[in-house]
């Protein structure tokens, strides 16, 4: 639980970081497209003035040609000519104010009016004269003739532009907002005053297409402002969600990966301490069959020997020393035999009280199971001699020793032990019991698989004939040690 709150506010601050980049995206999305939308517009504008400024120019050049045109034939093309230019400028005239009225705002529209003021009684002017000069040459008017000479002391004009317009010079253009241009009457501009007229339309034409133009331009700038402002703000978004999120989410990741590997680390230790706590107390074919396949293991040996030992006077010792004295006393002497018994390769069956079982020849099959018993029983008689020196007893063991066949195996189902069964285990046991203190007592089939070892060097005595219980007589030896130093091999484990 207390994991689990950084973990839902890391993972609701992931969710506001994604969802204001989403929005980011979309807003910017909204927005360029908006201004991509009023560019679309301004071009439409731009085109539309720009239309405007070519018809008024297209009809100056029909109403001159038709009004130089001579041929009569040909006067008729041009005045169709005339008549078709003056529709169109007729038909335009609307929408260039009209596409400004949809895209400026009430302010900019403000700003641009004087112009259109400007522009309305000059275009008004144009469309007047130009009518007027097409009816009159509609009515078989004659061509312009070249004017007289000027009089003394005035200037020959070079061509008909000046001649049309020698007594009334431009003036300049005056800026929006100022004084309104006079508006020409029809009688001025029907004749030559028209080149003058064109020639204001388009400079009041201009200054729209101009002003208009640095709109457009400061569109595109706050387009590329904006461009970079959600640039900025998303890099932003992104930089707080790195610090706020993303850094203590890989943090806590860290953590967690941490936290997983100790506790992995853990398993595994526990995991090894099982399997030698199950190593202990199985032989480690035995555990992995078991852990294969959990049922009753029994599996029968031709050849084994089996060793069972009893520690002589414990009985009168327990008596003489607290439980926690004798179970240190007894921990030492079992312990030695269980490093004997692994030098060996031998397998430890149990302990009852103070006795002791091992045997040769098992789980794994080894041929000289009889010597490696007879060795451990020499070392357990020194090794508990060492042991008596060091703490000042005088305990003893008394060893009986069997070879032969025997079923060993796992059953039950809980408190698992690897035990032996079969008559060669009875008879062992029966040889320790009819032993005698700090003697080594072998049956016959053991003393035959000893001298019949190609390593013997065993020194044995026959004991003669006994009586066993359930057995009848017997004939058993003593195994006195050997006769020179035999470090025997221990079998693989």
């Amino acid at each position: 639980m207390k994991s689990s709150a950084p973990t839902r506010r890391l993972t609701s601050l992931y969710i506001i970081s994604l969802s204001s980049i989403a929005a980011l995206a979309i807003a910017g999305q909204f927005l360029i497209q908006q201004q991509l939308n009023r560019q679309a517009t301004d071009l439409k504008i731009l085109t539309t003035a720009q239309m405007r400024q070519t018809l008024c120019q297209k009809l100056l050049k029909n109403v001159l040609a038709v009004s130089l045109t001579p041929d009569s034939e040909l006067k008729q093309q041009r005045i169709a000519d005339l008549e078709e230019a003056l529709k169109n400028w007729q038909d335009s005239k609307e929408g260039l104010q009209s596409d400004m009225q949809k895209m400026l705002s009430a302010a900019e529209l403000a700003e641009i009016k004087p112009t259109f003021e400007q522009l309305e009684p000059v275009s008004q002017a144009i469309t007047e004269a130009a009518t007027s000069i097409l009816q009159r040459q509609s009515q078989g008017a004659p061509p312009l003739s070249p004017p007289p000479p000027p009089p003394a002391g005035l200037p020959n004009p070079r061509n008909l532009r000046d001649r049309l317009t020698q007594n009334s010079p431009s003036q300049p253009l005056p800026s929006p907002g100022t004084a309104k241009l006079p508006t020409p009457s029809i009688v001025d501009l029907a004749g030559p005053q028209l080149l003058r007229a064109e020639k204001e339309f388009s400079q009041l034409t201009n200054h729209v297409i101009d002003w208009y133009g640095q709109k457009a331009a400061m569109g595109v700038a706050r387009l590329k402002f904006m461009e970079f402002a959600l640039l900025g703000v998303t890099l932003g978004v992104l930089v707080l969600e790195g610090s706020l999120v993303f850094r203590p989410a890989v943090k806590k990741l860290q953590e967690t990966l941490d936290a997983l590997g100790v506790s992995l680390r853990q398993v595994a230790q526990e995991r090894e301490k099982s399997e030698k706590l199950l190593l202990n107390i199985l032989p480690e074919p035995i555990a992995n069959r078991l852990k294969r396949q959990p049922k009753a293991i029994a599996d029968g040996f031709a050849e084994a020997t089996v060793l069972f030992a009893d520690i002589v006077g414990f009985t009168e010792l327990s008596s003489r020393l607290s439980p926690q004295e004798l179970v240190v006393q007894l921990n030492e002497i079992f312990s030695a035999f269980d490093l004997i018994a692994e030098r060996y390769g031998l397998e430890k069956i149990k302990t009852i009280g103070d006795a002791y079982m091992v045997v040769g020849g098992l789980p794994d099959p080894r041929p000289d199971h009889a010597a490696a018993i007879a060795n451990m029983a020499l070392d357990m008689q020194a090794e508990l001699q060492r042991i008596n020196e060091q703490n000042q007893r005088s305990l003893d063991i008394r060893v009986g020793i069997n070879s032969g066949p025997v079923v060993a195996g796992v059953i039950g189902l809980k408190k698992f032990i690897y035990d032996l069964w079969g008559d060669t285990v009875n008879v062992a046991s029966r040889m320790e019991s009819h032993g005698l203190p700090g003697k080594i007592h072998l049956t016959e089939t053991t003393h035959q698989a000893l001298i019949a070892d190609p390593n013997h060097d065993y020194e044995l005595e026959l004991r003669g004939a006994i009586a066993v219980k359930g057995k009848g007589e017997m004939q058993t030896y003593w195994l006195k040690g050997r006769k020179s130093v035999y470090p025997i091999a221990s079998s693989p484990r």
